[in-house]
């Protein structure tokens, strides 16, 4: 008899530490994403703000006609894709967001923020 009991415990034991089945087992934790190198830091943060401020006007003016030609490239091509009945979800938000921000190009200088910010709530427009 305590044969018998001892062997039921080291039954229950048993199966108290492993999962019934494989439904119970918890699945691993994701695999963390991939730590940014410093060449896309450089890219996205504070390195690509010192890099546009190094440059000369007339730099900085061929790089936003560069811009605004590869924007307005993507553009026609979307509205392309528009009238072809072929355009993703995911394109007709970016479709939406450059047609966006062509009309806001499309402004005269002095209707901007100055600085490119607008200002924060409770604060005077002319300082």
């Amino acid at each position: 008899m305590n044969k018998r009991i001892i062997a039921l415990l080291a039954a229950l034991i048993n199966l108290s530490f492993a999962p019934l089945s494989a439904e119970d087992a918890k699945p691993a934790a994701p695999a963390a994403p991939p730590a940014p190198t410093a060449e896309k830091v450089d890219k996205k943060g504070k390195g690509a703000r010192e890099d546009w401020d190094k440059l000369t006007e007339a730099e900085k003016a061929e790089k936003l006609k560069e811009r605004k030609a590869k924007m307005e490239a993507r553009l026609k091509d979307l509205k392309a894709k528009k009238t072809a009945g072929t355009l993703t979800d995911k394109e007709t938000q970016q479709l939406e967001r450059l047609e966006k921000q062509a009309a806001r190009g499309d402004r005269p200088p002095g209707d901007r923020p100055a600085g490119g910010k607008r200002p924060k709530k409770g604060e005077a427009k002319d300082k």
